[in-house]
């Protein structure tokens, strides 16, 4: 976890609706930090992290007008944050929150009637939203990544940084399934580091 605006976030969740959760850090701390402080920022994270192409980026970037952007911001806030917690209940191995569900369904669903069907090449398709008003189009593929997640997850891979003041969520996709830090350059060398402080 480092001092990066959402256009240059780490990318270490292995999905795009966990990098979307890690747009913040520190929850409940004296160092939180947030990343979509404008609605600019979340085109910037979508168009970083894939969610959206350069295309979209751009045409979403000349439309944004005050209330849109107002619109953006707000929702793309209330959506993160029921991924979030989403996501932390089942890598504590609790039930998630029913409204937490239920908004993050409930995005996926408004996306979806504004979605094309696309061949990806291979014969199959997959829902695209390049062409959707400015909101559907950045939140619709974090929304229907959440849905995958929870759809196809194994819970066991679900994970949380251990990190002080870190909290960033990520699939533990390694061989053992042990991995603790989000990132071991960072989080992981600095606990490291802490530990090793302490002993000594």
């Amino acid at each position: 976890m480092g001092e990066t605006h959402a256009g240059n976030l780490s990318l270490v969740g292995g999905a795009l609706a966990l990098d979307f959760t890690n747009t913040a850090a520190g929850r409940d701390t004296a160092t939180q930090i947030e990343r979509l402080r404008e609605a600019t920022d979340v085109v910037d994270f979508a168009a970083h992290a894939g969610g959206i192409g350069a295309d979209t980026a751009r045409r979403i970037h000349a439309a944004m007008t005050d209330e849109v952007a107002e619109t953006v911001l707000r929702d793309a806030r209330k959506l993160r944050e029921a991924i979030y917690g989403t996501a932390v209940a089942v890598a504590r191995r609790r039930g998630p929150s029913q409204d937490d569900l239920e908004i993050v369904k409930g995005f996926a669903q408004k996306a979806m009637a504004t979605a094309t069907l696309a061949p990806v090449g291979d014969g199959s398709y997959r829902l695209d939203f390049s062409a959707a008003p400015a909101e559907e189009a950045l939140l619709g593929p974090i929304a229907w990544s959440a849905m995958e997640l929870l759809t196809a997850l194994d819970p066991a891979r679900l994970k949380q940084c251990m990190g002080e003041g870190c909290g960033w969520l990520f699939l533990d996709l390694s061989k053992n399934n042990s991995r603790r830090w989000c990132d071991m350059a960072t989080c992981g060398n600095r606990t490291k580091a802490q530990r090793h402080r302490t002993r000594h």
